[in-house]
Formats: C-alpha cells, structure tokens, sequence
C-alpha cells in the first residue's frame, strides 16, 4: 500500500483509530510513540518525504489517543492473554469440582460394586439370548 493510501486512510478515519488506540494502555501507547519518533528519525535522515507525513499523522494520532483516554477516564481493555488465562482457570477449577464429586460418589457405601456371584449370574442371562 502506498504512502498515499495510507495517509488518506489515516486522516478518513482519524477518530476510529484514536477511539481504538485510547483502549490501549498507557504504557504502550508511549511505547508506540517513541517507535513513531525514532521511525521520523530515520525517515528525516533517508529523506523520505512521504514517509515522514505518514510518521506525522501517526504521531498526532497517537497524542490524541493519550489526551482522549486521560480526559475521558478510558480503562484499558483487556487483554486477550489475561482472557485466556482467566478462561483456563475457570476449566481447571470446573474439573477439579466434578473430580471431586465423583470421588464423593465413588466412595460412598451406597455405591458398591455388584457382588461377584450377582455379575455372573447377569452375564448368562444375557449369553442366553444368543443362544
């Protein structure tokens, strides 16, 4: 995609990206703009005009992103690793419960294995149908 492209998209749909952006924390957003700075610095030093313009609206983006999430109170959004961790916990405890009960159920005296005699006894009974 060309310079030209990119930066008419960026300007098209400046609020989108900045609403977009301001969800992200704090940190990364000045993480992302110091990679935006040093990016202008070697587009200055290659003389690379449109690139440049690009970095600059980037840049722009970006501080405004800062300034909306701070004026606004935007929490962070979360974060796709902290929802799957979240989501293994979840099945982990889900299944230690139903081990649990089983255990419960599997020890109880209710529960007792058929005595031996009784199994056999099943077992040429049902023999006996194919006969």
């Amino acid at each position: 995609m060309s310079n030209a492209i990119r930066i008419k998209d960026c300007i098209d749909n400046h609020e989108q990206y900045v609403a977009l952006m301001a969800t992200l924390p704090d940190k990364e957003l000045a993480k992302k703009l110091d990679l935006v700075h040093i990016q202008m610095q070697i587009a200055e030093r290659t003389n690379n005009i449109g690139s440049l313009e690009l970095l600059e609206i980037w840049r722009t983006q970006i501080i405004d992103a800062r300034i909306h999430k701070a004026e606004n109170n935007i929490p962070d959004a979360i974060n796709e690793m902290e929802i799957t961790v979240a989501d293994i916990e979840t099945i982990v405890s889900k299944a230690e419960e139903r081990q649990e009960i089983l255990n419960n159920h599997n020890s109880s005296p209710e529960k007792q294995a058929p005595p031996k005699e009784q199994a056999n006894q099943d077992n040429g009974i049902q023999l006996n149908l194919f006969e």
